[in-house]
């Protein structure tokens, strides 16, 4: 196995050694706790937001919508027996 040597620091920089000439490649990493919201995920588009909006793809888009209304013929509802 290759010697190898990484620094993870706050400030954001990942620095790597290696002293052949292989790729090194991250398998997992661990961030300290931290607050995410839907927003900031890239296939999350947060425009419609609005008080009883859900959240449905849009496949078209290629991302998630926020809507009021629910216009689909892909939609099926299953409300149960009662």
């Amino acid at each position: 196995m290759a010697n190898l040597k990484a620094k993870i620091s706050a400030q954001t920089k990942l620095k790597g050694k290696a002293k052949s000439q292989q790729t090194l490649v991250a398998q997992s990493a661990k961030i300290g706790q931290f607050d995410i919201g839907l927003g900031e995920l890239s296939n999350v588009d947060t425009a419609g937001q609005a008080d009883g909006a859900v959240m449905q793809y849009n496949a078209s888009a290629g991302k998630y919508v926020i809507t009021t209304t629910l216009e689909n013929e892909n939609l099926n509802i299953n409300s149960g027996t009662y």
